[in-house]
């Protein structure tokens, strides 16, 4: 990214970082609770004490820090946290999910294709939402149109969240308990119409 812009178009730019940055926050903390509710030990994050270290910086630097090289650290944690949800369990390999459902690993790429299930890459190879194993294939590909073109990492989200409107439960773990699918297909839609909108306002 050029660092010779404007005042004002990096402000902008950096609104719209914000945005995101607070959307990865919460989707982070559904992460954490995910991990936790399996008895793994998360490691102790420095994010805080590194910001604190920097407080005093001159704001021309911080928009400098922020301009340039942002995206690339950005990108190293994404793909860093994508290796870390194989760790934990919550993505599987295709092999995996296909021997659940009864198929081959190269029947997953046509569901994919027809939004029916997502993967997220991690390193060369794609991985499936591990709340996908248990469950109906044809429930599964409901809700997932319903995400309609989210990205990956977003539908994960999705399925690893505790809604409110699930009295508290995770999709999978409301469906077992009961929950009419047309319901949990509803949610999918109104938080994929809310994700594309805050997008949107991201943008603008």
């Amino acid at each position: 990214m050029s660092t010779d812009l404007s005042t004002p178009v990096l402000l902008r730019r950096i609104a719209r970082l914000e945005a995101t940055v607070g959307r990865l926050s919460e989707d982070l903390g559904t992460l954490r609770s995910a991990v936790s509710k399996q008895g793994l030990q998360l490691p102790r994050t420095r994010g805080v004490r590194a910001r604190g270290a920097h407080a005093d910086a001159p704001a021309a630097d911080t928009l400098h820090a922020q301009a340039s090289g942002g995206l690339a650290g950005a990108t190293a944690r994404g793909e860093a946290a994508r290796v870390q949800w194989v760790k934990d369990g919550l993505v599987v390999p295709g092999e995996q999910l296909a021997q659940a459902w009864g198929l081959t690993r190269q029947a997953l790429a046509p569901a994919a294709d027809r939004g029916e299930i997502f993967a997220v890459k991690v390193g060369n190879r794609l991985y499936y939402p591990q709340a996908f194993l248990g469950m109906d294939r044809e429930a599964v590909a409901v809700i997932c149109r319903a995400l309609r073109d989210l990205g990956a990492s977003e539908k994960l989200m999705f399925w690893l969240r505790e809604h409110g409107s699930l009295a508290g439960k995770s999709v999978a773990a409301a469906l077992e308990a009961g929950t009419a699918l047309v319901k949990v297909e509803r949610l999918a839609a109104a938080w994929a119409r809310e994700r594309g909108a805050s997008r949107v306002a991201a943008a603008a």
